[in-house]
């Protein structure tokens, strides 16, 4: 009788540790990620990189999303591109030069330009790891999330629309 008790309790056991590991893995696969991964912001940093200018520049029937690539002389490489015809998204990648840290800068912009009234944020990532930087006297930090949610957003579409 004690034999089968026992082997009762171990299939038990067996049952709720199966039971609480297929939970586990079902909760880890729908929970979303609190920050865009650091492989994430290495593959904008190489389609950045790799993306080419549209050809011809400002052609008005021109339907590519990418609006803008520009290489600047201190290693900066800049890709913009517009998803409608209100907000453009802008990469730039600034590579280390001498003392400089490497940096990946996110804008999000309206078509028409700076003018006042019109919204314009930017966010850094100066160490690359996905998460916003909010450097100096930390002003700022109540709206980290908002600021991270932007580099999230920014992220995703580099990696959706960059180079079409």
């Amino acid at each position: 009788m004690s034999q089968t008790v026992r082997a009762r309790a171990f299939a038990s056991a067996l049952a709720t540790t199966a039971l609480v590991t297929s939970v586990l893995v079902v909760g880890a696969a729908v929970s979303p990620a609190a920050a865009a991964e650091r492989e994430q912001v290495r593959m904008v940093i190489n389609l950045i990189a790799g993306v080419k200018m549209p050809f011809p520049q400002n052609l008005r029937s021109n339907q590519a999303r990418t609006e803008l690539v520009q290489l600047d002389t201190n290693g900066a490489t800049v890709a913009c591109l517009r998803l409608d015809d209100k907000i453009r998204w802008c990469f730039e990648h600034i590579a280390p030069v001498g003392a400089r840290a490497e940096m990946l800068r996110i804008r999000n912009e309206p078509v028409t330009g700076l003018l006042v009234g019109n919204l314009y944020h930017y966010v850094d990532d100066f160490d690359l790891d996905g998460s916003v930087d909010i450097r100096g006297t930390g002003r700022g930090d109540q709206f980290r999330a908002d600021y991270q949610k932007l580099y999230d957003d920014g992220i995703q579409a580099a990696l959706k629309y960059l180079g079409e």
